[in-house]
């Protein structure tokens, strides 16, 4: 029977894409349904979403969910089909709504996570300090480049780019978000989640601009989405080697500044090889679809569009994650972890 279910699963050099046959997912539904949504409190919680999305899920689709982590080349992982929540209330543009709002959504991402064996964590300063972000187009900030953002282009970027890439020292903040995932609770057709593959933009770009990519001749400064402490770090690098040897990324079209002339060149270079759109990677997600990746190895953008705000605009969950909580200075440890950044 399990082999049946493996047939759902769609490969690509750099990505997998999975759909939970219905079977599995009803079975889900209802065993979430009776799951109170205690992570706050709960501190086993995390153990027993594991417990229970591994047995429902089966050992070879779960082994497969976890090739994500354990496989190098794979950047970003998409689960269809998954539970998710009955009745949901409109579009919250305020960008705050309690997770028992949408208990299912927040169960399952939470459940994924675990199976993953990352940990989720919120950084300090960003989202108030709620574990789940929600991706709207929030009425106050229509002109911002960021998630809450909606008419202007959300450029290329890697999420919390100021702070320490996996591969480099902490010094006194936390680490960069390893993962990003997002939650589909209402689609848009017109409006794609856009991934760039880090090693695509690499192989196209000349040695010479690589390598002044890889200097630390660039400022970054902390993204819109924080509401203090909006400083800038200077003296970085945008390209890193990981510690396995892969190239990691910090970029952000938005935020990154060149300290000299031959760094401004390249950075213009790999503007430049990305505007051209040709290593774009669109992804459409439908309500109760699960979509992960891997933040330092791919940049992520959305095209401007102008919202309804009639209640049905588009809607995504976000959460961060980490691989290894001693590469993070904590702030706050309940359930979930809030970091220094």
């Amino acid at each position: 029977m399990e082999s049946a279910h493996l047939k759902s699963a769609v490969y690509t050099a750099t990505s997998l894409e999975i759909r939970l046959p219905w079977v599995i997912s009803s079975a889900w539904q209802m065993a979430l349904d009776q799951t109170p949504l205690e992570f706050e409190t709960d501190k086993d919680i995390y153990f027993q979403l594991k417990e229970q999305a591994q047995d429902l899920l089966g050992a070879a689709l779960t082994q497969q969910i976890r090739s994500f982590v354990e496989t190098p080349h794979l950047t970003s992982l998409i689960i269809r089909n998954c539970p998710r929540d009955r009745n949901i209330p409109p579009t919250p543009y305020s960008g705050v709504l309690s997770p028992k709002s949408t208990p299912i959504a927040c169960l399952v991402s939470l459940s994924f996570h675990s199976v993953l064996g990352i940990n989720p964590v919120v950084y300090e300063g960003e989202n108030d300090g709620r574990l789940f972000r929600h991706v709207v187009p929030a009425r106050t900030g229509a002109s911002q480049k960021s998630s809450h953002g909606s008419r202007l282009r959300f450029s290329y970027h890697v999420d919390n780019p100021d702070l320490p890439l996996s591969s480099e020292n902490l010094g006194a903040f936390s680490c960069c978000s390893e993962y990003l995932s997002f939650f589909g609770m209402r689609c848009d057709p017109r409006i794609n989640t856009t991934l760039v593959n880090i090693d695509e933009l690499i192989n196209a770009l000349p040695a010479a601009t690589v390598r002044e990519l890889a200097l630390p001749h660039f400022e970054v400064r902390r993204p819109d989405s924080f509401a203090s402490n909006r400083r800038s770090t200077p003296e970085l690098p945008v390209l890193v080697r990981g510690l396995g040897g892969e190239w990691l990324c910090r970029m952000d079209c938005e935020n990154t500044q060149a300290m000299n002339l031959k760094a401004q060149s390249a950075l213009d270079a790999l503007k430049a090889l990305l505007d051209s759109r040709q290593f774009d990677q669109p992804h459409l997600l439908l309500p109760g679809d699960f979509m992960i990746f891997k933040n330092q190895r791919v940049l992520h953008a959305r095209d401007g569009f102008e919202p309804q705000n009639d209640g049905a605009d588009r809607w995504l969950i976000r959460l961060f994650a980490v691989n290894d909580l001693s590469r993070v200075r904590l702030t706050r440890t309940d359930h979930f972890y809030e970091v220094l950044s």
